[in-house]
């Protein structure tokens, strides 16, 4: 007898949530005595997915310390503060500031929780601040001297007259979070950094673009407050400095720098 076979062939693939690959071939043919017969073949494929992290670094075997490469960001604003007061007093009035952007980035970061539930961790980090300051006057800083020196020329006209700091900054905080289970997080401590240069720029229509690297007096160390309130790694961040914006006895003294901003993972 002629033996009449058919053959359907069906491929199902299904994902698991254990990210499997799953293949099944089913097979349908009549036998010779006229039977039917279905035969199913089922693969399992698996597929290895990496979670991407920026995160390099050494966690202890309970995950209550770490140190290693993790960067974190802020942006904010800086002004000068004198003698207390937010602005500039009338004797320092050619430092006016029209605007002070500030810029954060930190590459390593460390800590060491200190209570259950990371409820109480303290925190470091190690990177860079700069800070920029717009002046509102055509003041023209003098670099290489004893004490703070500029001209002001009102010929003219700057388009953009700025002095840039960087400091290397580590700061050193605890951070709280006071409601269990939750990723709200106080943090509260202090900072320090050293002057790794600095360099002023000014555009006109009389000289055109013109770049002045130094020191320009700024203070080589320096120290201040920092407060933060975050959630789930975004904050907002405020740092008040206690040391003089200019180096001792070389610029006004009793002259801060604050600064606000938000952060992206800074605490």
């Amino acid at each position: 007898m002629k033996k009449i076979i058919t053959v359907v062939i069906t491929v199902g693939l299904v994902s698991s949530a254990l990210a499997q690959n799953t293949s099944t071939i089913s097979t349908t043919y009549t036998d010779t005595s006229g039977k039917t017969i279905t035969e199913s073949v089922t693969t399992v494929n698996k597929t290895n997915h990496k979670k991407t992290s920026v995160k390099i670094g050494f966690k202890n075997k309970d995950k209550t310390a770490y140190f290693g490469i993790e960067p974190s960001f802020g942006f904010g604003w800086n002004r000068f503060a004198d003698n207390g007061s937010i602005g500039v007093s009338h004797g320092n009035a050619n430092l006016t500031l029209d605007k002070g952007p500030e810029f954060v980035f930190n590459i390593l970061k460390g800590y060491v929780d200190i209570a259950p539930h990371h409820r109480l961790r303290l925190s470091t980090a190690l990177g860079f601040d700069w800070n920029t300051y717009h002046f509102e006057r055509n003041i023209t800083l003098q670099k290489g001297q004893d004490s703070l020196s500029y001209a002001v020329d009102d010929t003219k006209h700057f388009s953009k007259n700025l002095l840039r700091s960087t400091y290397l900054s580590m700061p050193l905080t605890l951070n709280i979070r006071p409601v269990r289970n939750s990723d709200f997080t106080i943090a509260a401590g202090v900072e320090g950094g050293l002057l790794l240069g600095a360099k002023t720029k000014q555009i006109s229509s009389e000289d055109g673009k013109v770049k002045v690297h130094g020191t320009f007096n700024l203070n080589p160390v320096r120290y201040g407050l920092f407060l933060g309130l975050g959630y789930q790694g975004i904050g907002l961040y405020a740092k008040y400095y206690l040391s003089d914006v200019f180096a001792n006895g070389e610029g006004p003294k009793d002259f801060k720098t604050v600064s606000i901003g938000l952060s992206v993972g800074l605490f």
